[in-house]
């Protein structure tokens, strides 16, 4: 199956059901197809051919949709790009993947007239208005017919060049095949249970791969996908109840924001059946008030971008179980997905017993092509059909994974190894925290020492030395924030997670400072 069969098979199985609903807009599957291959005839009208690159700037819309399906209908490679980057990561983007076109939101005008500066073979289409001087994605799609294209595709062809988030350095470019993309979609949908009666909020940004993997997951069972361009959590929540909602997927950051804030007893959320979550660690205190809170079931979402996205499940029915029976499971990541193979293995490669601390890594149809243009460093997380991960994590007697930090983040401290995430559940345990970030910084005597970032709850406040005696309490002594700093806020990437990057660059630069 390809990409482009999934509005095919719902049109012709579904074909006055609603498909995407965005504000006003809501749309059959019928009409949505017929959009779809209008498109999807315009981009042949470009020129392009068979793997050309077709790049995206812009925030959540049913045209991203839209865009998604018709490149993949004719062999094109969708190019989702950050609009959060700024000017000289999106020219670098521009420059390695070398798009023939550019689809752009009005809001995002003034970067695309320098990118056409400096790119000047790069056509471009504005989705959302008429601007002089640029194609309008309406007046375009209209001058074309609505009849499918039919161009043989290849399951292993090109069908999604996203890039990651540069939390690293240099953002990468991951090679995503349309085997990759379904395969996911089967994954996800067996685990969940979707069914072609359920509707799909589109919160998280599209041009994540966990944002585009949520509308895609639906399409495979021919359920209906709302999209939303807003992080309010009262618009989301609104959204929930008008629509009739029944899975959603939250980052934790965004899901605390809602608990935090938001009057659920204004809405009506009876419609409600999962809240999927991932991208981030989840407190598990925040999880239990979560599911105290909604009333419906939760599950957990373990990938990355490289496996787009999903390598395990915790699934509604684990958390409804491990909850009542407080299991350590609770905090787990789940079971791998039907189709995955997941081990763990030291720094040699080798496979480690059951409950050992090393590397995840995985194999299946779902696991990228490789990095674009980046031979070195895909030799690097590619071997022999495995794809190493970064995390590092432990499997218990009956495959449940669980994920103990990313290997870069691990702080080795007088020789002893301390996962930042240990230390940052024992953080959460305090009532005055609301959240935190644990990293090493340099220690002439111990190599590392444990610093903290702490955001306190709203009209709290708790000495540095409580909160270090607190951890003592929970921890090893060895394992303890030797410096807590408070901030009001931590740096995210698109997806949620915290920049720890940017953290430790922001320390090494204060200690420059007072050098």
């Amino acid at each position: 199956m390809l990409i482009g069969d999934l509005p095919r098979r719902n049109r012709k199985l579904y074909p006055n059901r609603v498909a995407v609903i965005e504000g006003q807009v809501q749309l059959t599957f019928t009409e949505f197809d017929q959009r779809i291959n209008r498109l999807a005839n315009a981009l042949l009208s470009f020129g392009l051919k068979r793997g050309d690159r077709v790049a995206v700037l812009y925030g959540n819309g049913f045209r991203y949709l839209e865009l998604y399906f018709a490149t993949a209908k004719v062999g094109l490679t969708i190019v989702p790009l950050n609009y959060r980057l700024v000017l000289p990561e999106l020219t670098g983007i521009i420059e390695e993947s070398q798009p023939s076109l550019l689809f752009f939101g009005k809001d995002y005008l003034e970067t695309v007239r320098v990118l056409q500066q400096q790119f000047p073979q790069l056509q471009v289409v504005c989705i959302d208005e008429e601007i002089p001087g640029t194609k309008n994605y309406e007046s375009l799609i209209a001058g074309f017919a609505d009849e499918d294209p039919m161009i043989p595709i290849h399951e292993d062809d090109l069908a999604v060049l996203g890039y990651t988030g540069g939390t690293t350095g240099r953002p990468k470019g991951v090679m995503t095949t349309h085997r990759n993309v379904i395969t996911n979609c089967f994954q996800t949908a067996l685990a969940m249970g979707f069914t072609s009666d359920d509707r799909f909020l589109s919160v998280a940004p599209l041009f994540h791969a966990g944002g585009a993997t949520g509308f895609l997951r639906l399409s495979l069972v021919g359920g209906s996908n709302v999209i939303l361009n807003s992080s309010d959590p009262d618009v989301i929540l609104q959204h929930i109840q008008d629509f009739n909602v029944t899975h959603t997927m939250l980052v934790p950051s965004l899901l605390h924001r809602i608990l935090e804030k938001a009057d659920l007893s204004r809405y009506d959320l009876s419609s409600l059946k999962c809240i999927m979550y991932g991208t981030a660690p989840m407190p598990l205190e925040t999880l239990k008030k979560a599911m105290d809170t909604f009333k419906c079931g939760f599950a957990q979402i373990y990938g990355s971008t490289e496996t787009f996205t999903t390598m395990a499940v915790l699934t509604s029915k684990d958390h409804a179980l491990f909850k009542e029976s407080q299991s350590k499971r609770l905090s787990s990541a789940g079971q791998p997905v039907c189709g995955l193979e997941v081990k763990i293995v030291d720094n040699n490669g080798q496979e480690l017993p059951r409950g050992e601390i090393g590397e995840i890594v995985v194999r299946g149809h779902n696991v990228m092509k490789g990095y674009w243009k980046q031979p070195e460093v895909t030799s690097e997380v590619l071997r022999d059909g495995w794809y190493f991960t970064g995390d590092v994590g432990w499997l218990d007697d009956e495959f449940y994974l669980y994920v103990v930090d990313r290997k870069k983040d691990m702080i080795i401290s007088g020789g002893e190894n301390i996962y930042s995430k240990e230390v940052e559940d024992a953080l959460l345990k305090h009532p005055a925290v609301s959240e935190c970030a644990v990293i090493g910084v340099p220690d002439e005597e111990w190599g590392e020492s444990v610093k903290a970032y702490v955001i306190l709850k709203p009209g709290m406040f708790v000495p540095e030395q409580e909160l270090i005696e607190h951890c003592k309490q929970h921890l090893a002594s060895y394992k303890k924030p030797r410096f807590i700093e408070y901030v009001e806020d931590l740096p995210r990437s698109a997806s949620g997670k915290v920049l720890k990057n940017k953290l430790r660059e922001s320390s090494r630069q204060g200690l420059a400072q007072h050098a």
